[in-house]
């Protein structure tokens, strides 16, 4: 995403993006309990009008929606499970992160984070939000191309992903990623919902990865949803 500016000419993801992306949408604000911890999420006031913009304009594909825009229950579990790494030690990266829940739970237990995602808007979202919270001295808000990562992103101890296993062909891409970023005993945690479809990420991620899974139950739209919680570990070398 090198070269890509909001509208306002500034980088997607820096600090002022409460104030960018209030000038430049209508917006609700939700309060969303994890532990302790009241948290603020910008959200959309007309979310069906943003993502039909956003097609007629080219941006995004049938297999490239704007899945960022809505809090998903996995990240809700995800959040809650956050609540224990808080006090870990170094910086936690999070991937895809949309609004950034997870992320701005770490930041918010006084722990360092860098939140990623590859959509502007999306990066503006989670650093608005980590603003609106008063966590923008703890919250670093990055692009990240999966299949194109920086190479000085350094490398973390601990990973986060919510929801990021929707789309199968980038499962390669994603277990190289993680293989790259997590550092020697790291763990990276990923949770989505019942998804038969992302067994062929954990197939993938067997051969590196020590993986263990939990299994919540949580409120859903209609009605509960199984979501499961993934902990890949790296193997250590033969």
């Amino acid at each position: 995403m090198s070269g890509v500016l909001t509208p306002e000419g500034a980088v997607p993801g820096s600090p002022g993006a409460l104030e960018r992306i209030s000038n430049r949408f209508k917006l609700t604000w939700s309060e969303v309990g994890v532990g302790s911890y009241r948290l603020q999420l910008p959200e959309l006031a007309d979310p069906s009008d943003y993502i039909d913009h956003r097609i007629n304009q080219g941006h995004y594909g049938l297999t490239e929606l704007p899945y960022w825009t809505k809090l998903w229950p996995a990240a809700m579990v995800l959040a809650q499970f956050t609540l224990r790494l808080a006090k870990g030690e170094g910086p936690l990266l999070e991937l895809g992160a949309g609004l950034g829940l997870p992320g701005l739970v770490a930041a918010a237990g006084g722990r360092q984070v860098v939140i990623t995602d590859l959509d502007p808007d999306a990066m503006e979202f989670a650093r608005a939000a980590a603003e609106k919270n008063g966590l923008g001295d703890m919250v670093e808000v990055s692009s990240l191309d999966w299949e194109a990562p920086d190479r000085d992103l350094g490398a973390f101890s601990t990973i986060l992903g919510a929801e990021v296993l929707y789309h199968p062909p980038v499962y390669p891409s994603l277990v190289e990623l993680l293989g790259r970023l997590l550092a020697p005993g790291g763990t990276a945690f990923l949770s989505h919902q019942e998804r038969p479809f992302a067994i062929a990420f954990f197939d993938l991620a067997q051969e590196r990865f020590t993986v263990r899974r939990t299994t919540s139950r949580i409120a859903g739209e209609d009605e509960p949803v199984t979501v499961y919680l993934y902990a890949l570990t790296a193997k250590q070398a033969a």
